[in-house]
């Protein structure tokens, strides 16, 4: 009997924990496979964006170039690049895409659309890589529309980027056209190293003029005194 009844009491317990926390228990469990099973479906959602903007990506990338060789495709290039900034502006897909349409509006002389579509991409906090190549370009576009300060602010920040050779010799057009040669051409020199450090130097036959020429009025001044 003694045995029986410590049964019957372990079963009533049971029964008693059950009424106390089955249904949260229940709960818990569903909850946790809803998590995991909506986490799947997320995973699997995004995998399928991800596929769809690739495959977009790729079609651009072809009209893109159609427009390089012969301009042609140029309105095929801005519906895709449309589509792309429109339906995946979170993915790295869309932010390209609206890089590609800000160097059509440059083309075109649109640089007001341009700065737009940077600042836009600047706006959906995209990778560092990103954010660096938009910014040289926003500082390239700034640059021309005589917006030096704005341009200045820009390129400050990709000292420690891949875009710091091209960042250093920007700020000494900057300077140049704001009429201080010495630091023109002080920042070209810094360019010019900078891109010997890089892994593929560039043999950047533009900057070595601006070089030369900065240095021989500076040596003729200098002659003069």
């Amino acid at each position: 009997m003694e045995t029986y009844r410590t049964e019957e009491e372990q079963i009533e317990a049971i029964k008693r924990w059950w009424q106390e926390n089955g249904k949260s228990t229940v709960f818990g469990i569903a909850l946790a496979l809803a998590i995991v099973f909506g986490w799947r479906g997320w995973q699997g959602h995004q995998e399928t964006q991800a596929g769809e903007a690739s495959a977009l990506f790729d079609n651009l990338l072809i009209a893109d170039a159609a427009v390089q060789r012969d301009g042609s495709s140029l309105s095929t290039a801005q519906h895709l690049a449309d589509t792309l900034k429109d339906r995946f502006a979170s993915l790295s897909y869309g932010q390209f895409a609206a890089l590609f349409k800000a160097k059509y509006a440059v083309k075109s002389g649109d640089y007001a659309a341009a700065t737009a579509e940077l600042e836009w991409v600047l706006k959906q906090g995209p990778s560092a890589q990103i954010k660096a190549q938009t910014e040289i370009r926003l500082a390239q576009v700034l640059y021309s529309q005589k917006e030096y300060g704005k341009a200045t602010a820009y390129l400050s920040g990709l000292a420690s980027t891949g875009y710091a050779a091209e960042a250093a010799e920007l700020e000494g057009d900057v300077a140049f056209a704001q009429g201080d040669k010495a630091a023109a051409l002080a920042a070209y020199q810094r360019a010019r190293s900078l891109a010997r450090t890089q892994e593929a130097p560039v043999n950047n036959a533009m900057l070595e003029m601006k070089i030369n020429d900065l240095s021989a009025a500076k040596t003729a001044v200098e002659g003069a005194k």
